[in-house]
């Protein structure tokens, strides 16, 4: 399997994660602060879903189905999860935890696909804005941290 296929892949199945992770942590939050931070994670999983969306259609158009590969998907998103099972703090702390760890990813997959001649103007462009949104969401994540009882 072609290298990029491989990161476009990771990317996806990450995005997924994030998006799994928020919804749970919407689902889980407590405190006084639970109205506020249930309401941001609501907003915050519309949003990976949204950005996962456009991230697969775009992708697929470029690499191929391949990258939506069942059980390469299945697989990476079950390694992603993992990874952040074990994770200790509040639903926020996990949620801006992910979020980082997805746009490092992100630099990484906009490296590789221009470094392996695959960056289109297009691809470049949707890149930029999902990583805007996330970084948005990082913004939100670490203000509702400061205000909150975690």
């Amino acid at each position: 399997m072609e290298k990029c296929v491989k990161v476009a892949a990771l990317y996806i199945a990450t995005l997924q994660a994030l998006a799994i992770i928020t919804t749970q942590n919407h689902w889980l939050t407590r405190g006084t602060t639970f109205y506020g931070n249930h309401l941001l994670f609501e907003r915050l999983y519309d949003s990976a879903l949204d950005d996962l969306d456009a991230a697969a259609e775009k992708m697929i158009g470029i690499f191929g189905d391949e990258v939506l590969n069942y059980e390469l998907q299945a697989e990476l998103l079950n390694k992603v999860i993992l990874k952040f099972k074990n994770l200790e703090g509040s639903p926020l702390e996990m949620s801006l935890a992910i979020e980082k760890e997805f746009i490092a990813l992100s630099k990484s997959a906009y490296d590789c696909f221009k470094e392996e001649g695959k960056m289109t103007l297009g691809l470049d462009d949707e890149l930029m804005s999902i990583a805007s949104n996330r970084e948005t969401s990082v913004y939100l994540l670490q203000q509702a941290l400061k205000g909150s009882d975690k």
